[in-house]
């Protein structure tokens, strides 16, 4: 075997090992004493299990959000939204751009979650809603853990 091919090898498999030995994510980011993570949530930007949680999240959000649209004849024909389900890919979409691991790296607080919705829930119809995170409650700075 060729000298050249056998050292550029051995060297290509050098440098794949140090480069996985230096692929460690381990995060120990301390979360706030009393703050009320998502169950399932843990800390790090890679977990699926945070994935799975903020989903429920954005699904529970979205709902919420076009309930309000509903109650305020914003869905159907020749609305804002022309089906239940063209509401929900819409606010899903915009809610997880607000709600992720990267916008929230230590999860999402559940119980300012719970206000969010509250609030979402207490919105008069007069009020225009383009996107939640307008409303305090549903600001992603207040439902990401600090």
């Amino acid at each position: 075997m060729n000298t050249t091919r056998t050292g550029a090898l051995s060297l290509s498999l050098l440098a794949a090992g140090f480069l996985s030995a230096c692929d460690h994510t381990d995060r120990r980011d301390a979360v706030a004493p009393g703050t009320n993570v998502v169950e399932g949530t843990q800390v790090g930007a890679t977990n699926g299990q945070a994935s799975a949680a903020d989903a429920e999240i954005v699904q529970e959000l979205a709902a919420a959000r076009c309930d309000r649209e509903r109650s305020c004849n914003n869905v159907g024909g020749g609305q804002k939204y022309a089906s239940a389900n063209v509401c929900m890919e819409q606010m899903r979409g915009s809610i997880a751009n607000d709600l992720n691991t990267y916008n929230c790296p230590r999860g999402i607080d559940r119980a300012e979650v719970d206000h969010c919705v509250a609030a979402i829930k207490n919105e008069e119809c007069s009020h225009p809603l383009d996107t939640i995170t307008r409303m305090e409650k549903c600001r992603t700075a207040r439902m990401c853990v600090k």
